[in-house]
């Protein structure tokens, strides 16, 4: 199986799960598989026994070719590479071009490879976002943001998800193979590897006093360590085919 973005807050935590459970020989893909100052934490997180298990591959979101070499020969692939910056961009391709495109190119390998099922961590932030007369009390996994009321990385979320669905749904029937998505809210807990993460951040920056006044808000928040576990029985559970996930508190 491949897994993408193995450096990641997420990714760490769904690839070290997968490695301790054992039934699956894990690819990662990782920018360069060379560059210790990020395997190196990679190693140190997973340990000696687990990282000797885990084959490394090359990737990068843009390069179509390379995610496709990283998928060639795996039965299953689960998605968590997407940009999740702290603050949005002058330009929304910025993010919304990567997380399209990364995982269009997820989808293509997947169906040249014959691959069985893809697990994709998208968010709810392809599910809530609405104009102020749209909103309501409660969303469930039926509904999808508003793209006019968006911001960059909701619509990088939600574009890349629909694309997703959408092409499976286009191929002919035999062609066609199982997807999950995964949504979570805020993505909060430990993280396996040190250094910046946007949930991180944001968390630091309250504790800090770093924002000159919070408003009376709240957020829906899930444990890392919950999403994780969430893609393993997205990928094990027979039922879980063609359903989106949304995890929150």
């Amino acid at each position: 199986m491949t897994i993408t973005g193995i450096t990641g807050f997420l990714g760490a935590h769904v690839c070290s799960l997968f490695l301790k459970d054992g039934s699956y020989k894990v690819r990662g893909t990782v920018r360069d598989p060379n560059n210790e100052k990020k395997i190196g934490p990679v190693k140190a997180a997973f340990g000696a026994d687990l990282f000797g298990q885990l084959e490394l591959a090359k990737a990068d979101l843009l390069n179509a070719e390379s995610i496709r070499e990283a998928i060639r020969g795996s039965q299953y692939v689960v998605h968590t590479a997407s940009p999740f910056p702290a603050k949005n961009p002058k330009d929304e391709n910025e993010l919304i071009k990567p997380a399209v495109e990364g995982t269009m190119a997820v989808m293509r390998a997947a169906k040249e490879f014959g691959v069985k099922r893809v697990v994709i961590t998208s968010s709810i932030a392809a599910i809530y976002p609405q104009k102020p007369e749209n909103s309501k009390e409660a969303y469930t996994e039926k509904d999808w943001a508003d793209l006019t009321v968006a911001s960059a990385y909701e619509k990088s979320k939600a574009m890349a998800e629909k694309a997703a669905w959408d092409f499976v749904a286009a191929l002919p029937e035999n062609e066609r193979f199982e997807v999950v998505t995964i949504n979570p809210s805020m993505i909060m807990g430990p993280a396996l590897i040190m250094g910046d993460f946007t949930s991180g951040i944001m968390a630091k920056k309250i504790m800090d006093a770093a924002f000159p006044g919070m408003p009376k808000i709240y957020m829906s928040v899930v444990d890392v360590r919950n999403v994780a576990e969430a893609h393993v029985r997205a990928l094990k559970m027979p039922e879980a085919a063609g359903e989106r996930f949304i995890l929150t508190s």
